[in-house]
């Protein structure tokens, strides 16, 4: 059940950073380097401040619906959709950008399962702030396997629970995780080398995960082209933001019109 709480990046593998094992010692590996927005996410133990709750328990509908009544108080008489979508925009947010940079950066696995997972909700808004893990990062060689059983183990379970509770297609949930996922991993080719995600792009952009299962990520991401010949990326399944009062749409980012505003 939810409980109520009071009150320089490098290539290098976590052996390099002994402080890494312990969950608290991320946010040192990121420092103030150019993923310093990760810092933050990924929390040893529980922050004063916040309700708790188990990533497993969204599946429980009065948990989940409890949540969203909080974090839809700033959207009155929305449509129930896009408040679950933009409330999911925060929560895969924190579990692919983060997480993808100690995995393809740090090379560090992270015990990221839903069932090993809590995440703290703050208490006015709803919004979800970060993770608490129980478990000990550890050493990886093979960070796309990482991220293979992100999805598979956190990723997949979660957009199954919401979408059965909020009447949400999943593939618009699938959609909100790949927006982040491509974004971050162009992020860190771009800071480092595409060599470096090459096995988590592929994730992205092939009809087929490791082991023949249907990508429900694939073709999710597109690229598109301005008449003055820029490239940039475009969803495939609005996010349905732009009809809530007071958030702006997408850009050229929206496959709808509507939401480009």
């Amino acid at each position: 059940m939810a409980v109520e709480m009071n009150g320089a990046v490098s290539r290098s593998s976590i052996a390099d950073h002994p402080v890494a094992r312990q969950a608290v010692g991320l946010d040192g590996l990121v420092g103030d380097g150019p993923f310093s927005y990760c810092r933050g996410k990924l929390l040893a133990s529980p922050p004063p401040t916040g309700i708790i709750v188990l990533c497993s328990e969204l599946g429980d509908r009065d948990i989940f619906d409890g949540i969203i009544a909080r974090y839809g108080q700033k959207f009155p008489g929305s449509d129930r959709r896009a408040i679950v979508s933009m409330w999911t925009l925060y929560y895969f947010s924190m579990l692919t950008i983060a997480p993808s940079v100690h995995m393809f950066v740090n090379r560090i696995a992270l015990p990221m399962e839903i069932n090993q997972l809590s995440f703290v909700c703050n208490e006015q808004t709803g919004e979800p702030e970060a993770f608490v893990l129980s478990g000990m990062p550890e050493p990886t060689t093979d960070p796309a396997g990482e991220l293979h059983r992100l999805m598979l183990g956190h990723a997949e379970p979660v957009i199954a629970a919401i979408a059965a509770n909020a009447g949400v297609a999943p593939k618009l949930l699938w959609n909100n995780v790949a927006a982040y996922l491509s974004w971050i991993l162009k992020e860190i080719a771009h800071r480092h080398e595409p060599a470096l995600v090459e096995g988590g792009m592929t994730l992205l952009d092939d009809a087929h995960w490791p082991g023949g299962a249907r990508n429900p990520m694939f073709g999710m991401i597109r690229t598109a082209r301005q008449q003055c010949g820029l490239e940039f990326a475009r969803r495939k399944v609005c996010c349905l933001r732009y009809n809530l009062p007071g958030v702006g749409g997408c850009g050229e980012a929206c496959p709808l019109p509507d939401g480009r505003h």
